[in-house]
């Protein structure tokens, strides 16, 4: 799904690839300050890393999704690795995780979603972002989310960067200080919530398939893990 049907005032913010032991409680702060409540989309081994933070995440009532977890192109590895992702970062969260995932970067293909649905998960896109993860200033991405939200929108944002390629990108002062602004612009008249609770006031779009970009991932530095052999996420339970 990409968003939702519907002309309530309501908006679903998203956030991939924490948490951050930084960002991810200033963010939270931020959202408290306006009563919004928002989706987290882990990275299963920062989650791991980071337990006080997605408990911290939780208590705040947000919901949290799967990412993964260690963030590979979901069609360019196995169907077996596939399923072994979702159950890593699955047992990274628990038991507070919910049904939702989201592929990173947004790449799909019909094998790899049906792996999602097969696993039991409801695949999550989005209609709205502010190009987060390129160096941006808070009020470019601000102008940007403005000029996309409309009702029934789900956002995309991160409170972290998975594969940063510098240390500029990673960095999410920016990235909050338009969070912030924004809730500071719209809250008078927009609701932001989880993607659970958009849904319930309308019908789910639910739009394309997005291939992988062979040329985007080249220039990651963990590039080389799509030429086999690879090693998988470790195992978690059945």
């Amino acid at each position: 799904m990409s968003r939702v049907a519907t002309q309530e005032p309501i908006v679903a913010l998203t956030f991939d690839d924490g948490p951050h032991p930084v960002y991810t409680p200033q963010l939270l702060d931020v959202l408290a300050k306006y009563d919004a409540r928002a989706t987290f989309f882990m990275v299963g081994e920062q989650a791991k890393a980071h337990p006080d933070v997605v408990q911290r995440v939780a208590a705040a009532r947000h919901t949290i999704g799967n990412h993964t977890y260690d963030h590979p192109s979901f069609p360019l590895i196995g169907a077996r690795e596939r399923r072994q992702q979702l159950r890593a970062c699955a047992a990274a969260v628990a038991p507070l995780g919910s049904r939702l995932f989201r592929p990173p970067y947004g790449h799909e293909s019909l094998a790899s979603h049906v792996s999602a649905l097969v696993s039991g998960y409801d695949v999550v896109g989005w209609s709205a972002h502010a190009s987060d993860w390129e160096q941006r200033a808070s009020q470019w991405m601000l102008e940007r989310l403005l000029d996309q939200i409309e009702p029934g929108r789900i956002v995309l944002l991160h409170d972290a960067i998975y594969t940063p390629q510098s240390p500029e990108i990673a960095d999410r002062s920016e990235m909050i200080a338009a969070v912030e602004m924004l809730l500071e612009a719209l809250s008078p008249r927009y609701r932001f919530v989880t993607v659970p609770t958009l849904l319930t006031h309308g019908r789910a779009i639910r739009t394309w398939y997005r291939p992988p970009d062979r040329a985007a991932l080249a220039m990651l530095p963990n590039y080389d893990r799509y030429a086999p052999p690879r090693r998988g996420p470790p195992s978690a339970p059945e």
